[in-house]
């Protein structure tokens, strides 16, 4: 199961970032980066994470015109990552475009729906006429036009979102142990995601609050 299970490397230092994943290398199939390192440690961040010949998640949700989203992707060639991640909110055209470049790069692009941390009052606050559900669906057609490989989403839309198109894959961030909720909204503990039928685990503070190694066999024993 630990081919399921990319670990959240959500700090701001090269140094905290591999002293993480030295200790827990050969429990995770992969390594997600987010914002916050990315711009912390820049491409230099990124190089360091390659010894370890995981494949990296560059979670960097891409949303701009067509334009500065088509450069953004080919700038991705200078960093060895295996997938990026671009919001659907694009919308076809300009995802259609980018997964061509990235398919070029060997890089796959996988569709940001929903933010795990918004509700339904939160997507009516900003002017969204659909609740999350609808929204998920909405979402998932336009990734499934545009070919993309895969979507990230909350582990309560994955059902969805494989009934809508099942050859997607589908990455669950907001997974969480039953007590522990903080700013996520949709969560699941990890076994309830993958029998939710999640490919893939986003794992951050379960894992990396504490003892890494500890928390990782934990996470492990609980899915077996």
């Amino acid at each position: 199961m630990n081919k399921k299970i990319f670990v959240a490397c959500d700090v701001s230092t090269i140094d905290e970032a591999t002293n993480l994943i030295e200790k827990i290398k050969d429990d995770i199939f992969g390594i997600k980066v987010g914002l916050q390192y990315i711009s912390a440690t820049g491409t230099a961040g990124i190089q360091a994470l390659s010894k370890f010949k995981l494949p990296i998640f560059y979670d960097y949700k891409a949303f701009d015109i067509k334009n500065t989203v088509c450069e953004s992707i080919k700038s991705l060639k200078k960093i060895e990552i295996s997938y990026a991640t671009i919001h659907l909110l694009n919308g076809e055209n300009t995802l259609i475009e980018a997964r061509k470049i990235s398919e070029g790069l060997g890089i796959k692009l996988i569709g940001v729906s929903v933010l795990t941390s918004f509700s339904d009052s939160d997507l009516e606050s900003l002017g969204f006429s659909e609740n999350v559900e609808k929204q998920v669906q909405k979402l998932t057609r336009i990734a499934s036009k545009a070919n993309l490989p895969g979507i990230v989403c909350s582990p309560h839309e994955v059902k969805i979102i494989k009934k809508i198109s099942p050859e997607l894959l589908c990455f669950t961030p907001g997974i969480r142990f039953a007590s522990e909720k903080q700013d996520q909204k949709r969560t699941m503990n990890a076994k309830e995601a993958l029998e939710s039928g999640s490919d893939f685990l986003i794992i951050g503070r379960p894992i990396t609050s504490g003892d890494p190694k500890k928390n990782i066999k934990n996470i492990l024993n609980s899915i077996k």
